[in-house]
């Protein structure tokens, strides 16, 4: 049945506190793609400047830095949707991530050597201060996107700053003083401007992870409580106040009621303790809700006080005898390996209809029947009268 289904497969709520580093980084890694990649609209500009800067001064070197940064830009384009679909499909995204840092890298490394070049193209024309301040611009732009996703904007700064530290020094790049160390300043802040994005981005992914599991665990733990309001904690069946909500919706629809009671229950409790009768309770509870399952799956089974059951079976008129013949002999085959070897468990069953709407004197009449059941000797099922509380007929014994 589908309440004990519940019960067996719940484990609790989400727990907050088993949120660790690489979930945050997994889910900064996926919100930061999308971010990203409309992030790549921003080179457009710098791209189109540099364009004209090259048309002005035609310069073939420049030109060629140009046409490698559209290929790594639309590398970082092609390798960040194929890492998405890594992510969404569960396949390994070690080598794709890594794919992708390497385009970033590459970008960072041609930018800066677009900034090299163009540096010592024209000396301190304005057109060179309009290309540095573009492609500064782009950076800081491009590292500050790309820095909330973990380890991704330490390749794009660091393929600028290497490329134009080695430019500067290795290639004797004719810059002022100031140039350089104003180039190795910004680098410098950049780094620390990404660690600290990132160590926020990080901070405010966690906190909206503890947000989102704790609004899956006030949902699960609201549908836990609700369920415990309408069904009993030992054997997962509908507790009594739940059956009698069910039966008042049905309203005069013909319903048929299996009372079972347990047999010799307090003797049960009295020579085997009442955590041994706990036991024989769940285990014919567990009967009930297997012999149902098979039988009838619309029935409403509820634990209705004690040792005592109810099944309603709604829009039925006949065969609840055949169901509680079933259920009694069933009952009847219960054991167990711990149990002790002289305990017996059987169960005295009666069995009435009538409509929904007439549940108390369909309840009486059933009751009668059972203990009918227990004065013909228990273990069996009797069958109440349409006229009342007389048995018509007695079931075949388990």
């Amino acid at each position: 049945m589908a309440d004990a289904i519940y019960q067996n497969s719940y484990t609790g709520a989400p727990d907050i506190s088993a949120i660790d580093k690489t979930e945050v980084s997994r889910k900064l890694l996926i919100d930061g793609l999308e971010r990203r990649i409309a992030g790549q609209l921003s080179v457009i500009i710098p791209v189109g400047v540099i364009g004209w800067i090259a048309s002005l001064t035609d310069n073939r070197a420049l030109w060629i830095f140009l046409s490698l940064q559209i290929i790594a830009q639309l590398a970082i384009t092609a390798s960040s949707q194929w890492l998405r679909r890594a992510i969404e499909t569960g396949k390994n995204t070690a080598i794709r991530k890594n794919l992708w840092m390497i385009a970033e890298a590459s970008s960072g490394i041609i930018w800066a050597a677009m900034m090299l070049d163009v540096g010592t193209l024209i000396g301190g024309s304005d057109a060179v201060l309009t290309t540095w301040v573009t492609i500064l611009v782009t950076m800081v732009v491009s590292i500050l996107l790309a820095a909330p996703i973990a380890g991704i904007a330490f390749p794009l700064l660091g393929g600028f700053t290497a490329a134009g530290v080695a430019g500067i020094l290795l290639f004797d790049k004719d810059f002022s003083g100031f140039a350089q160390m104003a180039l190795i300043f910004m680098c410098v802040a950049l780094f620390i401007i990404a660690k600290a994005v990132n160590f926020q981005a990080h901070k405010s992914c966690r906190a909206g992870i503890e947000v989102e599991r704790l609004g899956q665990r006030l949902a699960e733990e609201l549908r836990h409580t609700s369920w415990l309001s309408q069904h009993d904690s030992l054997t997962g069946l509908l507790n009594r106040s739940a059956l009698q909500e069910h039966i008042e919706e049905l309203g005069d629809m013909q319903t048929q009621l299996i009372l079972l009671d347990i047999d010799h229950f307090k003797q049960i409790n009295d020579s085997y303790g009442h955590g041994q009768g706990d036991e024989v309770i769940a285990a014919v509870s567990a009967c009930i809700s297997e012999t149902l399952d098979e039988a009838a799956p619309d029935a409403l089974a509820a634990r209705w006080g004690g040792e005592e059951f109810i099944i309603a079976l709604p829009g039925c008129e006949t065969g609840a005898d055949d169901i509680a013949e079933r259920l009694c002999a069933a009952v009847a085959k219960l054991t167990h390996k711990d149990w002790p070897a002289r305990l017996r468990v059987t169960g005295s069953l009666g069995v009435a209809h009538g409509p929904a709407s007439a549940f108390s004197a369909t309840f009486k009449s059933a009751d009668s029947a059972m203990y009918e059941a227990k004065e013909q000797g228990r273990n069996r099922v009797v069958c109440a009268s349409d006229g009342g509380g007389k048995t018509s007929r007695v079931a075949r014994a388990a």
